[in-house]
């Protein structure tokens, strides 16, 4: 793990990290992931919670979305803390707990039973602008989905696109990829169950495709799920992490048909 971390702070300059990354044996780099929706924008306001849901009191959508968005501020800002530590000290310990507690891999889970990185993994961010893109999508769609299935399903859902996530990304990568030991971070496979719970509840919903062009979100969520899993079966996934984001959407199809609709 040493040698890991000097390859990590050596490379951070071009080290790029995403919730489902990809890796050589040799250079065991880590790449950014593109989201299911980073050039997606809602252009949809709010719509009220049905009667049958609770309100949140003294807290709103707003307000959690930033409390998440805080948190993955507080342990990127860590990750950067870390390295400048490592270079300025020569401490690693800082370096090597964020390694060991904030990035999923099946080694790290299976073999040396970190099975909280599943979640922790989710806040987790190297890039700057992975982590602006991320919270990005986080903040244009997680008030709305909050708004419609309210609080504690927000919550459930959260925790399930992002263990959702983990699980594929460290299954894909021990059976298929063959690549056991390559980590990855990120929040992409909360946001890809976000907006694909979003996708069922308001599926004629204009969204603006790379900005520009509007479309159903349905139709722009069922492309880009096409284009994950054109890309995982093919072994052509590049720096895009599609694996995990076809977990992430997969836990946010699930929520929505078991927990929302309540029925297949």
């Amino acid at each position: 793990m040493n040698l890991l971390i000097r390859t990590l702070v050596s490379r951070q300059s071009s080290l790029l990290i995403c919730r489902r990354q990809l890796a050589t044996e040799k250079h065991r780099r880590a790449f950014r992931s593109s989201d299911l929706m980073d050039k997606l924008r809602s252009s949809m306001p709010s719509s009220p919670r049905t009667n049958n849901q609770r309100s949140f009191g003294p807290i709103n959508e707003k307000n959690v979305i930033l409390g998440i968005i805080a948190a993955n501020g507080l342990v990127f800002a860590t990750w950067k803390f870390s390295y400048a530590n490592l270079r300025s000290n020569q401490d690693q310990r800082l370096l090597w707990f964020m390694t060991k507690n904030f990035m999923v891999s099946w080694d790290g889970v299976v073999r040396d039973k970190r099975i909280w990185t599943l979640l922790t993994s989710a806040f987790s961010h190297f890039d700057l602008t992975h982590f602006l893109i991320n919270n990005l999508v986080l903040y244009s769609f997680g008030p709305l989905v909050l708004n419609y299935i309210g609080l504690k399903a927000f919550f459930e859902l959260f925790i399930y696109s992002a263990v959702g996530c983990s699980l594929a990304h460290i299954l894909y990568q021990k059976f298929y990829d063959r690549k056991p030991s390559l980590p990855a971070v990120g929040a992409s496979g909360v946001t890809m169950g976000m907006t694909m719970l979003y996708a069922f509840i308001r599926p004629f919903d204009s969204v603006l495709l790379f900005f520009i062009i509007p479309m159903p979100v349905i139709v722009a969520v069922g492309a880009f799920v096409a284009y994950d899993l054109y890309r995982a079966v093919t072994h052509r996934q590049g720096n895009i992490g599609s694996a995990g984001h076809l977990g992430g959407a997969l836990a946010g199809t699930l929520y929505y048909l078991l927990k929302i609709r309540g029925r297949f």
